[in-house]
């Protein structure tokens, strides 16, 4: 995408939401992987580098090169890696960087602290455990049959077996009480609605 002076000002003029953050140049390589994350773990965004968090312009330095860097960052800061497009634009006398986070679609993007961030409203979050899980599911990492096994249920899964398995991805399955143990088994398709047990 492509960008000139007048989006770079409608941006400002609309400040920060959920799909635009902006930053100082002097930000820390760390702190641009946690707002990549976030939008790639959302819907995508525009991070803007040179703008205050008040829309003042402060520009980046053209000494250093903010399109390697950057692309370094998604490439070494974010699990998994992430394509990101960067955009140099003139605002004034001012260089801006916008670098724009597609919706990702390898979801969940950690930072390689292991937070799984996501974006909501103009600030990023730690996920919480159903929106983890949820972004688990929508990558398609649980891979079920779905057709269910007759006469079985809850009671003929090896409950230590199923905790290991989601202790992988960081879900602590042995602490959730009985009924969001079935809440969980159904939303993965380990458990079928009717309480039957899937293949």
């Amino acid at each position: 995408m492509i960008f000139d002076e007048a989006d770079i000002l409608e941006f400002i003029r609309q400040g920060e939401n959920t799909s635009v953050e902006f930053k100082e140049k002097e930000s820390r390589a760390e702190s641009i992987a946690k707002e990549i994350v976030a939008f790639a773990n959302k819907d995508g965004g525009s991070l803007v580098l040179g703008v205050a968090d008040d829309g003042t312009i402060s520009g980046i330095s053209e000494d250093k090169n903010y399109e390697e860097w950057i692309a370094n960052i998604a490439r070494n800061n974010v699990i998994p890696a992430i394509c990101t497009e960067f955009s140099l634009v003139s605002v004034g006398e001012k260089k801006v960087a916008v670098i724009t986070v597609p919706k990702g679609k390898d979801k969940p993007y950690q930072t390689t602290e292991g937070k799984y961030l996501i974006r909501v409203g103009t600030t990023n979050r730690v996920a919480t455990q159903p929106e983890l899980l949820r972004l688990f599911q929508a990558s398609g990492a649980f891979h079920y049959d779905l057709t269910p096994v007759r006469n079985t249920g809850i009671k003929d899964l090896n409950m230590t077996k199923l905790d290991n398995y989601f202790q992988r991805y960081h879900f602590d399955f042995s602490q959730e009480n009985e009924e969001q143990k079935k809440n969980f088994l159904q939303n993965t398709d380990i458990l079928a609605v009717n309480g039957e047990g899937a293949c």
